[in-house]
């Protein structure tokens, strides 16, 4: 009866399974030919964790069992490297194959390596691959990783969402038609935009005018209108960075949260002392926080006297935005006296 020590240890993202497989008298046991397959035995023990194991089995073929296959079985799927080294007289090794990382299968056995009868033992009686009381001892290494690093240069890019700005250009299978403030008409379909966006699934769940003319007037100019639904079908802002003003006001009123932030981002960058009060004034009306607390940061940042000089300052009538620019001002300096 052969015997099995497993053991495992973890390293980072691997865990490493490692068996040493010991065979008594494997000589005997090739020499009885009618032994065909040799298998590790499972524990009977019923709190052993074999059924999670690695299980292993030889094949002997050829007419004086010559040959020696390697199997061996993984209980779920994994992503490993394998290493199968043979355990020689005084604690020498001899590594016998190395495979890299691949996908195995659950519950199918998985050819490891080829033994020849001739390398374990000679013809003139000396024991070459075999352990001094004539047993094989053979040690398996199954690394399993959860850190899978794919080749993907032979995987297609995804194509989904050039297929539905594809489904927005040629409007085929469209069931709704958008106009925009110059009646320039889009087709498109009531699922997509009713996915989309809040604003567009209340025009077609409710007794609405919409959902007997299957006409959306939109009060956005053809250009913006466009781009709005392109992003819609496909998640893309080509012109974000020409036209962020514009849809900005179009993400807030289709309620596109992603587009709106796109928006908020493009205007930061092009934030400037000039144009200072008209970005705070434009995310103070669409209630863009983020781009607020950005500008506002901006003009406190040593900025705020020479705002005050620029035509958008000459420009300010509400004197709640004047109060709230001199709050943020001046709340670290309130805060520095209290302390």
């Amino acid at each position: 009866m052969s015997t099995i020590n497993y053991t495992t240890r973890t390293e980072g993202q691997t865990k490493i399974n490692t068996i040493i497989w010991t065979v008594p008298n494997f000589i005997v046991l090739l020499e009885n030919k009618t032994t065909r397959e040799f298998r590790t035995e499972k524990s009977k023990d019923p709190a052993d964790l074999s059924e999670s194991r690695f299980q292993l089995k030889m094949q002997f073929l050829g007419r004086d069992n010559d040959i020696i296959e390697i199997y061996y079985l993984s209980p779920a799927p994994v992503f490993l490297k394998s290493i199968l080294t043979i355990c020689l007289k005084r604690f020498e090794e001899r590594s016998i194959v190395i495979k890299e990382y691949h996908t195995v299968q659950a519950n199918k056995w998985q050819y490891l390596a080829t033994l020849f009868k001739r390398d374990i033992a000679s013809y003139d009686g000396r024991d070459i691959f075999l352990l001094s009381d004539g047993s094989l001892r053979l040690k398996f290494q199954f690394m399993v990783t959860n850190d899978i690093k794919v080749d993907r240069t032979n995987v297609p890019e995804a194509q989904l969402s050039n297929d539905f700005e594809n489904l927005l250009n040629n409007g085929m299978f469209s069931d709704v038609t958008m106009k925009s403030a110059e009646q320039i008409e889009y087709k498109v379909h009531k699922a997509v935009l009713a996915s989309r966006s809040a604003v567009m699934k209340a025009h077609f769940e409710h007794n609405t005018t919409e959902c007997y003319t299957n006409v959306v007037e939109s009060p956005l100019e053809s250009e913006v209108l466009k781009e709005v639904l392109t992003f819609i079908y496909s998640d893309k802002a080509p012109r974000v960075d020409e036209i962020p003003e514009k849809l900005l006001a179009a993400a807030d009123y289709y309620q596109l949260s992603r587009l709106k932030s796109l928006c908020e981002e493009a205007l930061h960058k092009k934030l400037t002392v000039d144009n200072a009060i008209e970005t705070l004034q434009l995310a103070d009306l669409h209630s863009a926080n983020a781009l607020k607390q950005l500008t506002l940061e901006f003009i406190k940042d040593g900025q705020a006297k020479l705002i005050t000089k620029t035509e958008g300052w000459a420009k300010v009538k509400s004197v709640e935005l004047i109060k709230r620019i001199y709050e943020y001002i001046m709340a670290d300096d309130i805060d520095a006296d209290i302390k």
